[in-house]
């Protein structure tokens, strides 16, 4: 019970979006290829020096892949970054229930609504790859057990892509019931379907954090998830939604492809810095419905496509 009571606070701290929000059923996607060779990981012990660190697994050029809908220009493509903690854990706030997400993950095929990787995101972002004009991503934080015995099994049958945000201190002691075990992990992983992102070492706010702590958070998390898994995330999560531009600064540095804060708004090319992308949350209670608002033309009209702030414009 103490430990329930423990980790309540920071599944109910997780970030808060705007307010509330429809597509063709998506083709079974390929395999999330996994680095071709595993990079060398790190120490683990114990390395609070704050030294920049190239990306672990240079970028690839994407793989070729068949999406459901029509590619779109750069300039019309919008997409919403969808965040969840937790399924069926009663009423808590950040506790939705298994057939509210299963009801909107058929909303979004039943829509036209592209559901893509993070990884495909931030390709696209980075001008490497082009992608339909309205497109999600299912993030999920957090690593409750309750994603994997409620919403794998969801995601499994419709074959969607997802992302997971791990804090890894939380799964490697084992007296952290309320989450997932590594093996779980690998097993959606090896699905094809699920990707990690990093979401702090024992979910810190990354703001006013430096020395050893940082280093858990940035450094530590990375180097435990290349281990478990195989392959180094490209996304952080920002713990709690917590950032600041030197937090912005330290993620990068630390190798990071891109980071995701927590206050809603959509993303499209050259919207913004890759370290502070938007994500949405969505909370309980709300259906299916709540997407129609974002991605309605008031809530995707909140960005603008800034051809001058696109890298896809200097790279074709």
């Amino acid at each position: 019970m103490r430990l329930a009571l423990s980790l309540l606070p920071w599944l109910l701290a997780g970030c808060v979006g705007s307010q509330p929000p429809a597509p063709l059923p998506a083709p079974a996607p390929q395999p999330l290829r996994a680095a071709e060779s595993t990079p060398p990981t790190r120490a683990v012990a114990s390395e609070p020096l704050a030294v920049e660190r190239p990306v672990a697994d240079p970028p690839r050029a994407p793989e070729p892949r068949v999406f459901s809908q029509p590619l779109a220009a750069r300039s019309e493509t919008r997409a919403a970054v969808l965040l969840y903690h937790a399924f069926n854990r009663g009423a808590q706030p950040l506790s939705v229930r298994a057939k509210d997400f299963d009801a909107q993950l058929a909303w979004l095929s039943d829509h036209g609504v592209e559901i893509v990787s993070v990884t495909e995101l931030i390709d696209f972002l980075e001008g490497k790859r082009a992608l339909p004009a309205r497109v999600a991503v299912i993030s999920i934080d957090d690593g409750l057990i309750s994603v994997y015995t409620q919403a794998w099994p969801i995601l499994k049958a419709r074959r969607v892509r997802f992302s997971l945000g791990i804090p890894t201190g939380m799964l490697e002691d084992p007296k952290n019931a309320p989450v997932m075990t590594w093996d779980q992990v690998r097993e959606m992983v090896a699905s094809g379907l699920c990707e990690i992102a990093s979401h702090g070492h024992m979910h810190r706010r990354l703001v006013n954090l430096s020395g050893k702590r940082q280093w858990e958070e940035l450094e530590l998390s990375r180097d435990l998830i290349t281990e478990r898994i195989g392959t180094p995330p490209v996304a952080y999560y920002y713990p709690l939604g917590a950032y600041d531009p030197p937090s912005a600064d330290a993620v990068k540095k630390a190798g990071y492809r891109a980071a995701f804060r927590a206050t809603g708004a959509p993303i499209a090319a050259g919207s913004g810095s890759h370290f502070w992308l938007p994500r949405v949350s969505i909370f309980h209670g709300e259906s299916a419905g709540v997407l129609s608002h974002y991605y309605g033309a008031k809530f995707m009209g909140q960005v603008r496509y800034r051809e001058s702030h696109d890298p896809g414009v200097g790279s074709r």
